[in-house]
């Protein structure tokens, strides 16, 4: 492998691709790096419709052996035909994922460059997909992982977390504190798989946009999404930029949905700001997946929804819950996260910041049934 030094958010020096210690001194973390054009995608072996069918977009990644998890077809473009919404929706079906979410197209890169690179022990914190993909990942790949997570985490990922191999620390308080749990467990022998702050990691979001771009035969005008770290969005518009460098065209609209009780990033780009500050009192959320008061990817989803003509914001706990039984009711059963594009596309925002944008595609990611059970205990959402 030949890695390239990608640089920092906030300073700009180049830091290493596969760091043990993702965070830059200065604070801020590596940029995803730039992909080259995805080209058709392979379909060798199990890494036929796994995220490594991109992999002509990673030519650093050159001799890196794939990892996959016996994944099922390609996550589906499917019409999202809900009441309230308008035609032109589509949903990229991220919930059917191995582990049930985008972290899977993070984990796949990450992990077999972490292998190959012959690291030998991982740490991790999340609030449980993540964990969990990373995970599973770990566990196919035969490296050791300890994922840091908020005690008050749904039980079920937790359980998920520990049946996939890695061992499981919980951290009582804020999302934070596992966070802070992690950073303080770094050391020699230890790289920090930090789903937030690996720059890799987001740049393997970036197969959702080519993963949409064959589904459609081009490229969406805009797409909406879930936003905690940032990094979903943030990765899959290094795709986007890729794909319209290869074949032209312009990058769709991002929108990035946070609910109103920690949305740092709506904040940020209500004020203009570049950077998200800190939120200081997050609340509690159905959509927990997406309470991150401290987004490490914040500036690069900023610029990338300013460059986009896009937006970032935030919606309640009734919206979140309505636009959940909503999903549900379709036979979509996401976790509440997932939810948020949704709530916002039913708001009366929705139509001034997609005015113009067709064919418009939402990210569904995060299953809501795990092993026949449903993540959340609300009347009317059951199991199968």
């Amino acid at each position: 492998m030949t890695l390239p030094s990608p640089p920092c958010t906030r300073c700009g020096r180049p830091r290493p691709l596969l760091p043990d210690d993702p965070y830059c001194p200065c604070g801020g973390v590596a940029r995803a790096p730039q992909l080259a054009p995805p080209g058709e995608p392979t379909a060798r072996g199990p890494a036929g419709t796994s995220p490594w069918r991109w992999r002509r977009a990673f030519p650093f990644l050159d001799g890196v052996a794939s990892l996959a998890l016996g994944e099922g077809p390609v996550p589906a473009l499917e019409p999202l035909a809900l009441p309230g919404l308008p035609a032109g929706i589509f949903a990229l079906r991220d919930d059917l994922l191995p582990t049930g979410s985008w972290k899977d197209r993070g984990s796949a890169f990450l992990v077999a460059a972490l292998a190959a690179s012959g690291r030998r022990a991982l740490i991790e914190d999340s609030s449980g997909n993540a964990g969990l993909s990373l995970a599973a990942h770990a566990r196919a790949a035969g490296l050791p992982l300890r994922v840091f997570v908020p005690a008050a985490a749904t039980a079920l990922k937790k359980e998920l977390i520990r049946s996939a191999g890695a061992e499981l620390i919980e951290i009582e308080g804020t999302r934070e504190r596992a966070t802070e749990a992690a950073l303080a467990a770094r050391g020699p022998g230890v790289t920090y798989a930090s789903h937030a702050a690996q720059p890799l990691f987001t740049a393997g979001a970036a197969t959702a946009a080519f993963d949409m771009a064959e589904a459609l035969g081009g490229l969406p005008g805009a797409v909406i999404a879930a936003a905690g770290q940032g990094g979903y969005l943030a990765g899959v518009h290094a795709g986007f930029r890729a794909l319209a460098a290869a074949r032209g065209g312009t990058p769709p609209r991002l929108v990035a949905v946070q609910p109103a009780g920690c949305a740092p990033l709506a904040r940020a780009f209500r004020d203009g700001a570049d950077d998200a500050a800190p939120w200081a009192q997050p609340r509690p959320s159905l959509a927990e997946g997406a309470v991150v008061p401290r987004p490490a990817r914040a500036i690069e989803l900023l610029e990338a929804v300013h460059a986009t003509g896009g937006a970032a914001v935030a919606v309640d706990e009734s919206s979140i819950e309505r636009a959940l039984r909503l999903l549900w009711s379709a036979g979509l059963r996401v976790e509440p996260t997932a939810a948020l594009p949704v709530a916002f596309l039913l708001g009366g925002a929705a139509p001034e910041i997609l005015a113009g944008a067709r064919p418009v595609v939402v990210l569904l990611s995060g299953a809501g049934l795990r092993q026949g059970r449903p993540l959340v205990a609300l009347p009317g959402l059951e199991g199968p």
